[in-house]
């Protein structure tokens, strides 16, 4: 392609844009030497923003991340007293941020889809402490119970994989008096995400010491492996 059909494409672009975006229920997978150490499936979102530079191409940003360990416990609220007590809830968690590429080579109502993805995994575990005696107002955007927080652990790894799935065109959605129209896809999509070493905590590495000995202790078990997903997505996908 010489420069002259560059340069016509760029600006082609420029004049009629079209971006899209999706939104994805995901499972993630661990694989290998992650799974091996006992890392369990976990559950999240995952959200992408994308830009066509021409039919079939884009370029975009995937953001997103799962939970894959929950557990809560019943504590008191102090040393000095047992007779009040508050719930401590630690969790196990992977962010992360890809650039990506995509292909679409048929335009059709049912369109398969290729990608390439490069970014960052972290890894992280975070306590959350909550009053028992309280009610959350779900009309508000935080928990009003909620009495502390913490970073217990975060590492982060490069992340690198490809994906592909399937785009079936849902509905056409109007945008604008002139007729313009975008379209709403549902999507089902793989990604195999490899992840170069991290060192994290999963469930039971964290040891609590006795607490009739004296103020209690944690003692971090850590794990180190590399962090390859298998990643599945359901979701939509929106073009305008």
């Amino acid at each position: 392609m010489n420069l002259n059909k560059i340069l016509s494409i760029v600006f082609i672009s420029m004049i009629y844009p079209k971006g899209g975006g999706d939104i994805s229920i995901i499972g993630h997978f661990p694989q290998n030497e992650f799974k091996e150490a006992g890392v369990t499936t976990g559950i999240g979102l995952d959200f992408n923003g994308m830009y066509y530079f021409v039919d079939g191409m884009a370029f975009g940003l995937n953001l997103g991340g799962s939970v894959y360990d929950i557990s809560r416990r019943s504590i008191p609220l102090n040393y000095y007293t047992d007779l009040i007590l508050i719930t401590e809830e630690t969790s196990n968690n992977i962010g992360y941020g890809h650039l990506f590429f995509k292909i679409v080579p048929f335009q059709a109502r049912i369109k398969p889809y290729f990608e390439g993805l490069i970014g960052i995994k972290n890894l992280n575990t975070k306590t959350k402490v909550y009053s028992d005696a309280c009610t959350d107002d779900p009309a508000t955007d935080h928990n009003e119970c909620e009495i502390a927080k913490s970073t217990n652990a975060s590492d982060n790894a490069l992340s690198y994989g490809l994906g592909t799935g399937l785009e079936l065109l849902l509905t056409e959605l109007t945008k604008d008096d002139e007729g313009s129209t975008g379209n709403l896809f549902f999507i089902f999509g793989l990604r195999y995400l490899y992840g170069n070493d991290a060192y994290y905590l999963k469930k039971g590495s964290i040891d609590y010491s006795d607490p009739e000995l004296g103020p209690v202790e944690t003692t971090f078990n850590w794990s180190n492996s590399r962090t390859d997903l298998l990643q599945i997505n359901i979701g939509l996908h929106f073009e305008f």
